[in-house]
């Protein structure tokens, strides 16, 4: 009797579930505290100021 082989591929499929089940459980941690939202908010507004002035490098 042969045992069924589980692959590299299937493994991570059914890890990558576990993965988005994981951090949509932490993002709405995050959002339930307004601490938590207030310091996420913060450290978000630098990545969008980058990316605002390499759009407007790029559009010169």
């Amino acid at each position: 009797m042969e045992t069924p082989t589980v692959t590299v591929m299937q493994t991570v499929v059914a890890a990558m579930g576990d993965v988005f089940t994981l951090v949509g459980t932490i993002i709405t941690k995050i959002t339930e505290q307004p601490v938590l939202l207030f310091l996420l908010a913060a450290g978000l507004i630098p990545v969008g100021i980058r990316i605002f002035k390499g759009l407007k490098r790029a559009a010169k």
